[in-house]
């Protein structure tokens, strides 16, 4: 796979990343409160809320592994906040862990504002995750709002 298919697929990767918000978020809105085979709508959007949020944190992760000495020290703060997504989900009722985890994604976000500023990551990135991140704290915030 050559450099421009990479790079197109990573994009449309992290755009169908957003879809199950989107589409559960709309789900709830039609009074949708339970799919069959995977139970409540909003506990759905929580767990993939999960699922991303760490993925995330493991994306800073590597970026630290494959930079070496960076501005911020992304091995401490990308396993604090996977641990603290981690322990919010397991105490927090659903519609607080949703908003913790729009609170980590601007964490993350104001994070990858800084990488790029430091040309750690390129522009079509952080505009790509500043896009994407708003749809999905969006979405976070009416499931949570509904919950």
């Amino acid at each position: 796979m050559n450099i421009a298919a990479y790079k197109n697929l990573s994009h449309q990767l992290v755009i169908a990343g957003v879809l199950p918000f989107v589409a559960g978020t709309l789900l709830l809105l039609a009074g949708i409160r339970s799919l069959p085979g995977l139970g409540d709508t909003e506990n759905v959007i929580a767990s993939y809320a999960l699922v991303i949020s760490v993925f995330l944190t493991g994306i800073h992760w590597g970026q630290h592994l494959s930079r070496g000495n960076m501005p911020i020290n992304l091995f401490i703060t990308s396993n604090v906040i996977a641990v603290l997504i981690w322990i919010s989900w397991l105490i927090l009722p659903v519609f607080a862990f949703l908003f913790f985890v729009v609170a980590v994604l601007v964490i993350m976000l104001i994070i990858d504002r800084q990488l790029f500023r430091d040309s750690i990551i390129t522009r079509t990135y952080v505009v790509t995750r500043t896009v994407i991140t708003g749809i999905v704290i969006t979405c976070l915030c009416i499931t949570a709002l509904l919950s």
